[in-house]
């Protein structure tokens, strides 16, 4: 009896075990992600042509974590949540599809383009922050540029603040994919203001 009771408390022991294996191996799994972008328009007619870069970012996010804030001044860099691709290209990729079907057109191209490509007016973008608290809300500071034959004729910084939905990671990279449409909207606001379309 006492044998039967020493293997029932070993094989307890041995399942306690697995299970909390399983639950580390659950928490632990690292979480990839991308933001989104406005879908493409079919009904893209402009012949505008637009070059999108170069485009810079701070040290701090070129890299494949997930860079949050705490409390306004500390930083959190994720481990288990990270970006699908790198970084950069997530972010040019985005801002170059939202100024696609904002402006309608599909002759837009990412910085180095091919040299048979001549835009019309060239974006260049200098990212100084692009962060926030996950519970609370995100912060884009950018400053930008339009050129027209390297020549530029205006520049202007934004600092757009969008609010996230959830304390998720998943909520706070939506937020900062709104950021990027509303940003993209500046630029696009601007062009057709200046009637470089």
């Amino acid at each position: 009896m006492i044998f039967n009771t020493r293997i029932h408390t070993h094989l307890l022991f041995v399942f306690s075990l697995s299970a909390c294996s399983n639950l580390t191996s659950i928490s632990d799994k690292t979480h990839f992600y991308s933001l989104t972008a406005l879908p493409s328009s079919a009904d893209n007619k402009t012949t505008l042509r637009i070059g999108v870069g170069p485009l810079q970012i701070p040290r701090l996010l070129n890299r494949p974590h997930i860079v949050s804030r705490h409390q306004g001044n500390e930083i959190n860099i994720s481990e288990r949540h990270q970006w699908g691709g790198a970084y950069k290209e997530e972010l040019i990729q985005a801002i170059t599809d939202n100024l696609s079907a904002q402006l309608k057109t599909d002759s837009i191209e990412q910085y180095p383009w091919k040299f048979a490509f001549k835009p019309h007016y060239q974006i260049r973008i200098n990212i100084e922050r692009f962060d926030g608290e996950r519970a609370k809300r995100v912060t884009l500071k950018a400053r930008w540029r339009i050129l027209k034959r390297n020549k530029e004729i205006f520049v202007k910084q934004s600092v757009i603040t969008t609010a996230t939905t959830g304390k998720s990671y998943n909520d706070y990279i939506k937020a900062q994919s709104q950021t990027l449409i509303t940003f993209s909207q500046e630029i696009t606001n601007k062009i057709k203001k200046m009637g470089l379309q």
